[in-house]
């Protein structure tokens, strides 16, 4: 039998952060992973391949001196730029000028994963995934290189993602629920300079939304996300039609879009929703084992390390953990997480084109108001703050909440006269 003081479920990108960050405070760390050793993956198709580093993320990546080489293998975005038959329009990220930083997914894992694996006493174990976790007994089998192994921990992070077997053992009671959005995920890699590269593009509307984000090493990331029942309308009949208005100017830039989007390897959109995130003061779990979320606002993986700078500034004041301290810390990022989903959920119904005019109108109005009481929006306060998210979600419900009907109705006009003198 094994013994480690500090046992990672997932060497994803938040388990190895967690390693590094913790690293000076435990004897021995160690991490199973199911990626086989020492492949980083070429595509991670069916996920995001470009992410978004923002406030919180920035400040985790800076406290383990991860900071520099990020920004070194980022793009600086302002905003968004929203495609329509009539040209586009541009929508700042932040009326200030703040920036957000895009970078690969497989970039940021080959940074995180040369630092943990520079340092001696973290150990990453290759084609390894925790199958059972037994409480009482402080310990989890493991199944490594398709043999089972028994190893003892002090303290177990769960950090293995959407699936988590952690998640699942402390949530057996029925306490863990999986929404998934009847939206299929697709995304290519395009390695012309199609557009703006300090932007973020995107063409959207009710039956499916196209974005794409400049790759540091150039080119675009381009994903498709779309409801089930409109794949054969979209990609696979011959008239490409219905693909063409919804999406003007993709096809004639990328004129073999179709078929490379139809043959791309395809997933759904979906959150987890944990009620559970601890057992006693020896397990803990965070990232998407704890919240995964949709990913229209970029808060992901930023809620994600930011989940670890709060448990790492825990451990740092009271040099050890308690039922306690870790019922504190899993009270609060929950209520976080929730948040965090629900202006997720909201943002995916905006920008994949699912707002009634109405909605529209209100959070015009909501934008207008937050700006002129030198206040930031809803999507300023997640990306460039550190407010607590349910802070920014109660604001935004209260302020929409506060609108007449008259207000909504002349807002309604005056975008109607925008439309028109556009």
């Amino acid at each position: 039998m094994d013994h480690s003081p500090l046992i990672i479920a997932g060497g994803g990108l938040v388990g190895l952060a967690a390693a590094i960050m913790l690293s000076d405070r435990f004897e021995r760390i160690d991490i199973f992973e199911k990626r086989e050793e020492p492949i980083f993956p070429p595509s991670m198709q069916a996920r995001s391949l470009q992410l978004v580093i923002s406030a919180r993320g920035w400040r985790t990546l800076e406290a383990i001196g991860l900071s520099q080489d990020v920004l070194d293998h980022s793009l600086k975005l302002n905003g968004r730029m929203r495609h329509h038959a009539d040209g586009a329009d541009i929508e700042p990220y932040s009326v200030h000028g703040h920036e957000i930083n895009c970078i690969s997914r497989n970039t940021l894992y080959q940074l995180l994963t040369q630092r943990a694996e520079a340092l001696p006493n973290v150990h990453i174990h290759y084609d390894s995934v925790v199958q059972d976790v037994f409480f009482e007994q402080k310990a989890i089998d493991v199944m490594h290189y398709g043999h089972k192994k028994y190893w003892k921990y002090d303290l177990l992070i769960g950090a293995d993602g959407v699936r988590s077997k952690v998640t699942y053992h402390l949530n057996r009671n029925g306490t863990l629920s999986h929404q998934l959005e009847r939206n299929n995920y697709r995304e290519i890699r395009i390695t012309e300079n199609l557009w703006e590269r300090d932007k973020f593009h995107y063409w959207h509307s009710p039956k499916a939304m196209i974005g794409a984000f400049p790759v540091h090493e150039g080119g675009f990331s381009l994903f498709l996300v779309h409801q089930n029942e409109h794949m054969l309308e979209l990609l696979v009949q011959k008239d490409d039609s219905a693909f063409e208005a919804l999406f003007p100017g993709v096809k004639d830039a990328v004129p073999d879009i179709r078929e490379r989007l139809k043959h791309s390897k395809g997933g759904f959109l979906g959150s987890v929703n944990a009620q559970n995130w601890h057992h006693a003061d020896n397990v803990v779990i965070m990232g998407d084992a704890a919240h995964a979320m949709l990913p229209f606002m970029g808060q992901g993986l930023n809620t994600g390390l930011e989940d670890l700078w709060s448990l790492s500034q825990i451990i740092d004041k009271e040099g050890i953990t308690s039922p306690e301290l870790i019922q504190s810390f899993t009270s609060t990022r929950r209520v976080q997480a929730g948040a965090i989903r629900r202006i997720s959920e909201n943002q995916f119904r905006y920008l994949t084109g699912k707002f009634t005019d109405r909605d529209y109108a209100i959070k015009h109005l909501a934008d207008h108001h937050l700006i002129n009481h030198d206040l930031p929006t809803t999507y300023m306060g997640c990306a460039f703050s550190l407010d607590p998210f349910a802070e920014i979600l109660e604001r935004e419900e209260k302020l929409y909440a506060s609108f007449t009907e008259e207000q909504i109705a002349e807002e309604l006009v005056r975008m109607g006269k925008a439309t028109d003198d556009r």
